[in-house]
């Protein structure tokens, strides 16, 4: 297990964010580059706020020539993506689809509901089965761009998901389980987070990721209980601060989760935590193979109480390193 984590309890490095100071003399520029210690212990709780409908004559028809995606965040790394992997120009709604305005209900209710060719403006929340969402771009300010809590096997491909940035609170762009295909997720704290049950998570490009929010912990995809039979294959996530892939039994046990063929970069802590230190139950059956990594502040992987397989995986040199504080010295405001 080439660079795995296996250290005690990291309960005093969940403090307050440290910053890193480079200073280039060469060129007289001052980078400064904010980097986050991951916190340990995440928690999806949903807030009580219900979606509300925003008039469809602030979304315009529009033929799709490229998926825009978000604003560039300074956290993110501008390093090329290999070829063969998820990126603007192979996720999101695909070229010359003319988009209309959606009209529709913002709750769905109707099982095998399935919404095409939408620009849609603010939160979907779904309480229904096999729920398909297909080349639309939704932009929102809510939770959650997609709250699909307790439905069973949605469906999002092609879509292009933007949440508020800096400018709202999300937690993530998609909340639920089911079928996440080549969809563009930007601008929001999370990616995707998965509910339980089985889920299907590829060919997806997760970048920029942003929030407001005083104390943030951002992760590309999210696996925290209760799932069984999870796939996560040929994705790209550009995480940062904390991970790119987290997988924790908060809410329950875990079993049967690969994470295969992905590349997985930014500036994220550790790029894969796989942590069974929670009172969820046990996790087991996860693997992590052939993915392309580069090395997080921390290092490529944390496994605590847990043995998940790790092979075949290709792990790059990290652009930056975060310095390990003292357990002794306390953190500073």
């Amino acid at each position: 297990m080439s660079g795995v984590d296996l250290r005690p309890d990291r309960s005093t490095l969940r403090r307050r964010w440290r910053s890193l100071a480079i200073i280039a003399a060469a060129s007289t520029a001052i980078v400064f580059v904010t980097l986050a210690v991951p916190d340990i212990y995440h928690s999806i709780a949903r807030r009580a706020e219900e979606p509300m409908q925003i008039p469809a004559a602030l979304a315009q028809p529009t033929v799709v020539a490229g998926a825009p995606g978000g604003p560039a965040s300074p956290a993110s790394r501008s390093e090329p993506i290999p070829a063969g992997f998820p990126d603007e120009s192979t996720t999101g709604v695909p070229d010359e689809t003319l988009l209309t305005p959606y009209t529709g209900p913002m709750r769905i209710t109707q099982n095998e509901t399935v919404i095409e060719n939408k620009i849609i403006v603010g939160s979907l929340w779904i309480r229904a089965d096999n729920v398909v969402l297909r080349n639309c771009r939704l932009n929102y300010t809510a939770w959650w761009g997609i709250d699909a809590e307790g439905a069973k096997n949605i469906t999002v491909e092609n879509c292009e998901i933007v949440g508020p940035g800096y400018g709202g609170d999300s937690n993530a762009a998609i909340l639920g389980s089911g079928n996440f295909l080549r969809n563009n997720i930007s601008r929001s704290e999370n990616g995707i987070v998965l509910q339980g049950g089985a889920s299907l998570v590829k060919g997806n490009y997760i970048h920029n990721l942003e929030d407001k929010s005083a104390d943030p912990h951002y992760d590309g995809i999210s696996v925290q209980g209760g799932q069984d039979g999870v796939l996560i294959e040929g994705n790209t996530v550009i995480a940062r601060d904390t991970s790119n892939i987290f997988i924790k039994n908060d809410f329950g046990p875990i079993s049967n989760v690969t994470v295969n063929n992905n590349y997985l970069a930014g500036t994220p802590g550790i790029n894969i935590y796989v942590d069974g230190r929670a009172s969820g139950g046990p996790i087991v059956g996860v693997s992590i193979t052939n993915n392309h990594l580069v090395k997080g502040g921390y290092g490529y992987y944390s496994v605590d109480n847990s043995t998940p397989t790790i092979s075949g995986n290709i792990e790059l040199p990290g652009e930056t390193l975060i310095t390990q504080p003292d357990p002794a010295t306390p953190a500073q405001p």
